[in-house]
């Protein structure tokens, strides 16, 4: 369906780009966006979920300068890569897109809006602004998305986003996409006033998924240790997420005081230090990149291969959050986590199968998922030591046993025991001898 109807430079581009079939996401969504319909889009993460909304709402809309289309997006790094998206395939048509994102230079967005783009990314937070000081114009809007809409509709941000949104005109549509279901999208209708159409492909992506879901026991106070040895591992790297900014820091200069190779997604960060980061991580340059759960929202990592919770999160819908960083696309991934005896249990409740996760264990070097035998780890070792080293401790055994043997080699001296009477035996402090008396 969705490929009978996508527009032929869509089409042509898809094809180029070498991808196959719609993933269930986009063939669900597809027709009911084109006919302006409000939706709900719940999908695991990794399966294409912006193009799930970008192509068909690009398809209907117009190069006439006019601002139509506006996403949502709860962080920075997610507003870059989504107006990255809507910039490649809207510039098939000679659309236009911005990103307009807190912490960057308000006065050169403005300027940027002077140029009048038919399409704008950004956070509610700094819209909003704009929208105030009636920089940005909405009045034109046809569409507005809420990307990760679970996150955008908690309490603190949902009066902002309100806001928002009743400046733009009644009949505009509205799409809400997720990675999860959560008790915030049930209220849609409350805050929104439309009954969109829901569209729940959670379970029907599982047949794409490919990661593999594990931890490690390693006590509290180890986790960072179990850290630098996994940073030590042939091939690591790996998205590790931390609950705190405080511990994030100690982490990052005790990884650093060890010699593994890290970079941040702090809060306190500027545009150019994250963005810094992220280039450097997706080139190679580092082998963890550390964030918590706000800093990381929606990022796209090709090719990641693992995932690492430093920290546990709190809910099942943010470990599924966070674990969707991997084995994107259907590709492979790995997911750890580092857990104490208290809190091994949670991974079971938080993973999409319980039944298959693994416990792993660093060996030899390597990460695996058993341990050899006893018998087997003795030989992997008798192996692994060097020959030479090997060689000169039989030699150095069979020089002693013909020392021992031959009858020209000297006799051990055998010490004397003293002998000592009771009465000279020391038993504390010595007494002077008493004088005798002179006989009379």
């Amino acid at each position: 369906m969705m490929m009978e109807e996508m527009a032929m430079p869509f089409e042509k581009y898809w094809n180029e780009m070498s991808f196959q079939l719609p993933t269930p996401i986009q063939e669900n969504v597809f027709k009911p966006l084109m006919e302006g319909k409000d939706v709900v889009g719940l999908s695991p993460t990794g399966t294409g979920k912006t193009l799930a909304y970008a192509i068909p709402l690009l398809q209907k809309t117009d190069a006439n300068k006019e601002l139509q289309l506006l996403v949502l997006v709860p962080s920075q790094e997610l507003a870059h890569q989504v107006g990255h998206v809507l910039a490649e395939w809207g510039s098939l048509k000679d659309l236009t897109a911005q990103v307009i994102i807190g912490g960057a230079n308000v006065g050169r967005q403005i300027d940027k809006l002077k140029e009048k783009p038919e399409i704008v990314v950004g956070t509610p937070g700094r819209l909003l602004e704009l929208a105030n000081q009636k920089k940005l114009r909405l009045h034109n809007i046809k569409t507005v998305i809420l990307d990760e809409a679970d996150y955008l509709m908690q309490e603190e941000h949902l009066s902002a986003l309100r806001e928002l949104i009743k400046k733009m005109p009644g009949a505009r549509q509205m799409g809400f996409f997720s990675a999860t279901n959560s008790e915030n999208l049930k209220d849609i209708q409350k805050w929104f006033n439309t009954e969109p159409l829901w569209f729940d492909t959670t379970k029907e992506g599982q047949f794409m998924d490919q990661t593999v879901h594990g931890f490690i026991e390693a006590p509290t106070r180890k986790r960072a240790e179990m850290l630098r040895r996994l940073g030590n591992l042939e091939g690591m790297q790996a998205l590790v997420f931390v609950n705190s900014t405080q511990e994030l820091d100690y982490l990052a200069g005790k990884l650093q005081f060890e010699g593994i190779n890290v970079r941040m997604l702090h809060s306190d960060y500027g545009k150019a230090q994250r963005k810094s980061a992220m280039e450097e991580f997706r080139k190679g340059n580092a082998t963890f990149l550390l964030t918590t759960d706000v800093s990381a929202r929606g990022i796209d990592i090709q090719d990641l291969p693992y995932v690492i919770h430093y920290d546990l999160p709190l809910s099942k819908e943010t470990y599924l959050h966070r674990s969707g960083r991997t084995g994107r696309m259907g590709k492979k991934g790995v997911v750890l986590s580092l857990v104490n005896d208290r809190n091994s249990r949670d991974i079971k409740r938080f993973a999409p199968h319980p039944d298959e996760v693994k416990e792993f264990f660093i060996y030899g070097g390597e990460l695996v998922n058993e341990l050899p035998s006893r018998e087997s780890r003795d030989a992997i070792r008798d192996a692994q030591k060097p020959a030479a080293a090997k060689a000169a401790k039989i030699q150095k055994k069979a020089a002693l046993k013909e020392e021992e043997a031959s009858p020209q080699a000297p006799a051990k001296k055998i010490k004397k025991k003293k002998v000592r009477t009771k009465t000279l035996k020391n038993k504390g402090a010595r007494r002077k001898p008493t004088e005798q008396k002179p006989t009379e």
